[in-house]
């Protein structure tokens, strides 16, 4: 088995993993938006007595973040538990791994995307939406600290913002290269397609 083919795989299957990862991250991080807006909101109205428009926003807002939030965190789960198979299998097999055990990693690695596929862009759309947000607000937090004058005197505003930009490059980068294989993927369903197309063709003529 070729060095390079193994080591193309490898990274296929590591883009794969690391995007229902930052999903998976990014779905936990909607979900805890949506109970903080919908609990501080509950707190609000208990104090004042009064459902005012800006509090019903906050409500629904922090109700639709939790339910797409966990909608997110089982699209991610349910693709994470077929790469982790996959991972596995490759794992067991790397000291003396064979064209058939390649040919049948890559088999499984194609069926998986295939199945997920329309779910699989949908995360890639997310992620970058996130993205861009985290590092918007990355950005925000480093402007706002040199207009006022004190930048990055405050160890959590530090390690705020080097979370927001961490997350928001990778939610970013992580479907760029996820993008790039999902071609090869393509590409290889519609060889598959193809290639049954004709064995069924010649079993009808035979």
């Amino acid at each position: 088995m070729a060095t390079s083919l193994v080591d193309k795989f490898r990274r296929e299957l590591r883009s794969f993993y690391a995007l229902t990862i930052i999903n998976i991250a990014f779905g936990g991080i909607a979900v805890a938006l949506g109970i903080n807006l919908v609990t501080q909101t509950i707190l609000i109205l208990m104090e004042t007595q009064n459902l005012l428009l800006t509090e019903l926003t906050f409500l629904v807002v922090g109700v639709l973040a939790f339910g797409i939030g966990i909608r997110w965190l089982l699209a991610s789960a349910e693709i994470l538990d077929g790469v982790t198979d996959i991972q596995d299998d490759y794992d067991k097999q790397t000291v003396k791994i064979n064209d058939d055990t390649m040919t049948h990693l890559i088999v499984r690695m194609t069926s998986h995307y295939r199945e997920n596929k329309v779910t699989i862009k949908y995360l890639s759309l997310f992620s970058k939406i996130a993205g861009v947000c985290f590092l918007v607000s990355g950005v925000s937090i480093i402007v706002n600290s040199i207009l006022v004058g004190t930048p990055f005197n405050d160890i959590f505003t530090i390690l705020g913002t080097i979370i927001y930009l961490v997350f928001g490059t990778c939610g970013i980068i992580i479907p760029y290269f996820l993008n790039q294989y999902s071609s090869i993927w393509d590409d290889r369903i519609q060889q598959s397609v193809l290639a049954e197309s004709a064995l069924d063709k010649e079993l009808e003529g035979s």
